[in-house]
């Protein structure tokens, strides 16, 4: 037992006396030998103070050391001109470097190094060799100041008084994914400066992490390109964008190699500028899923601005002011295979001055607006023609409408909405507030041969599920003028103090949903005259049948000559007591009862051509006009048949002027 252990002990010692001697004779050969093989093998030349390693620990220490590339014009190989005033390598597998030609270390630490470094031209696929490979778990640099250019000698990265701590650095070569991940980070830096791909940099004059939080000032993103040579160079990408925020801060920032988490990020005074390009950009098919996946807990811009421009500069949208709050973003793997490609939980939007570009022919704007994810509210909404109503009619290549819209408030309440396979809303309320609406056409262009659908299959055009509960215009004016070619003038009707409540808007898309929409207007007619209407349509029938009825009161006949003259070439005076209707009808007619009641009614007939007063067939008219209503049936009969070039409206206007003829004169002149 005795021998057995004394030739074990012998076996260890010797084992460890060999260690002892390798680890010296390499102290050793690194001392006399390494300046050589320095200067004989490498493109670099580098002095040092001191040097010491140990092959047991696998460390490493250097001080003083000074770095100099031999040839720096040689852009084929990294170029590196500086001084570091220590180097501590921990854990180094120094038979693995020597061996198998791989860097593997636990942690590497510089002290004070102020370095420039020129990167390498990129090799081509002929000449590339496998990089070696590369594994250091923990970095830590104290005051560095480094500079980093390309071969083109722009610059890629610097950063001023740098002080670093990295834990458990692992690198990523999926392209599609980060390029690396780690435990935890801590940073100080002035004036940095990153290339973080072709087109775009970022910069910032201060960067500190505190307590696990990472604060950036001054913070910004811009293009290296302007935008003429952007959109020639990067033909598959939409916009082009840049960023600017007094302060950025975020905490638990979690760098892993498919998820990036961060929890409370805060945007002070940020400025967004997006500029589209024109072209439409053709996504390829099959697409595979960017692998990553983004998880932020909680969202905060202040005092933020946003434009976003045409390719010509031009604003197509502008926000003077917003604060906004997102909570629990994540857009992954799940959330990539719906339509919207990322979900969240609440938000709120507060914002000034909104502008928006809608297109050819109108501008759109808000005073102010507030939105969260239950509710709208918008503040002195318009839709502002760009053209004079003469310009528009020289440009549409057939009759359509000119709007002029405003509102003084526009709310939604109550809303439910997803957007997973498709888009599926739900409002409980929507309220709009004094609403001043204008609708011109001219009937100077050709018609516009395309059938005009009734509301009720509007509605049910719509793809995506839409339920709107309870609709309402309060107190709102509204106005229609039609100008006709004859010179008769425009005809113009008028509604003010208008009131509408829409019940059970829906577009016949879900499953259980009352597809009965009832619809109340008081208001007054032509500015003067009571008016009531009930209207009603069933979006689930496919004939589009319909109601509508109502009443005017109290009506002067004068205020109907804009509306009857360039339809009817009549003129009236005297007063409407009472107009009643009550219609029906679908796609193809209408009919009903209509019914006039007045009081020393005259009408006068306008010759067509020359636009003066037939003044012997007025005379013999007014023998037949029904001067005393009441001596004749209580209703009449009318009968339409609808020109589906026309809209509903047109529709209904002509069961009206149907009454009128039938009851203002007895006989046809």
């Amino acid at each position: 037992m005795k021998k057995t252990l004394k030739v074990t002990g012998i076996v260890v010692g010797s084992i460890l006396l060999l260690i002892l001697i390798v680890n010296i004779g390499f102290t050793l050969w690194l001392k006399y030998q390494l300046p050589d093989y320095i200067k004989n093998k490498t493109p670099y030349a580098i002095t040092y103070k001191t040097l010491n390693v140990e092959i047991l620990s696998g460390s490493i220490s250097a001080d003083d050391i000074l770095i100099k590339s031999k040839n720096p014009n040689d852009k084929k190989v990294l170029a590196i001109d500086g001084f570091v005033d220590g180097l501590n390598v921990s854990r180094l597998g120094i038979i693995d470097l020597i061996k198998n030609k791989k860097i593997n270390t636990n942690s590497i630490r510089l002290t004070n190094p102020r370095l420039k470094i020129r990167l390498a031209q990129k090799k081509t696929k002929d000449s590339v060799k496998e990089p070696m490979p590369f594994f250091i778990r923990n970095i830590d640099i104290t005051k560095g100041n480094i500079d980093v250019i390309n071969p083109d000698d722009l610059k890629a990265f610097s950063a001023k008084n740098l002080n670093l701590e990295i834990k458990n650095l692992s690198l990523n070569d999926n392209p599609n994914e980060l390029p690396f991940a780690l435990d935890s980070y801590k940073i100080t830096a002035k004036d940095f400066f990153a290339k973080i791909s072709d087109v775009y940099t970022i910069n910032s004059s201060d960067v500190k992490t505190n307590n696990g939080q990472l604060e950036i000032n001054d913070f910004e993103l811009k293009s290296i390109l302007d935008f003429k040579d952007w959109e020639k160079s990067f033909t598959k990408q939409k916009s082009l964008f840049s960023i600017k925020s007094k302060k950025i801060s975020f905490n638990d920032l979690v760098f892993d190699k498919a998820k990036l988490n961060l929890k409370n990020a805060q945007f002070i005074n940020p400025e967004f500028v997006i500029q589209n390009r024109d072209a439409k950009i053709i996504k390829p098919k099959n697409t595979k899923k960017n692998g990553i996946d983004l998880n932020f807990a909680n969202i905060d811009i202040k005092n933020g601005t946003l434009s976003m421009l045409k390719s010509n500069g031009e604003k197509s949208l502008s926000l003077a002011k917003f604060d906004a709050n997102v909570k629990e973003f994540l857009m992954d793997d799940e959330t990539s295979k719906n339509k919207l490609p990322f979900k969240f939980k609440d938000y709120k939007i507060v914002g000034n001055t909104f502008f928006y570009d809608s297109g050819k022919y109108y501008n759109l704007s808000l005073s102010s607006f507030n939105m969260s994810s239950q509710s709208i509210d918008l503040m002195n909404f318009k839709m502002i023609p760009k053209m004079s109503r003469a310009e528009f009619v020289r440009t549409i290549p057939m009759e359509d409408d000119q709007f002029n819209i405003s509102a003084n408030r526009i709310q939604l309440s109550g809303v439910d909405w997803t957007f997973e396979k498709e888009l599926d809303l739900h409002l409980k309320s929507a309220k709009l507030h004094n609403v001043d609406a204008n609708i011109f056409r001219s009937k100077i262009p050709k018609d516009n041969p395309k059938e005009k659908l009734l509301y009720s299959k509007v509605l049910r055009n719509i793809k995506f599920p839409l339920v709107v509960d309870n609709l309402s215009l309060i107190n709102s004016k509204l106005v229609y003028e039609e100008d006709k070619p004859d010179n008769n003038g425009p005809g113009k009707v008028f509604f003010t103090n208008f009131n509408l409540n829409v019940k059970n808007l829906n577009s016949n898309k879900k499953k259980g949903t009352n597809t009965k929409v009832p619809i109340v207007i008081n208001c007054n007619f032509m500015g003067v005259s009571p008016m009531k209407v009930n209207w009603n349509f069933d979006t689930s029938d496919l004939r589009d049948n319909f109601t509508i009825g109502g009443y005017i009161n109290d009506l002067p006949a004068n205020d109907i000559n804009p509306f009857i003259k360039p339809y009817m070439n009549i003129t009236a005076t005297g007063t409407i007591t009472s107009l009643d209707y009550n219609f029906k009808g679908n796609n193809d007619i209408m009919n009903g009862k209509f019914k006039i009641t007045h009081k020393d009614l005259k009408v006068a007939l306008i010759d067509k051509d020359t636009k003066e007063k037939k003044k012997f067939l007025s005379g013999v008219a007014n023998l037949f006009v029904k001067k005393d209503s009441q001596k004749f049936p209580e209703s009449v009969d009318i009968y339409v048949e609808r020109n589906k070039e026309r809209s509903f409206f047109n529709f209904y206007w002509k069961g009206i002027e149907d009454g009128l003829k039938k009851t203002l004169l007895i006989i046809k002149i």
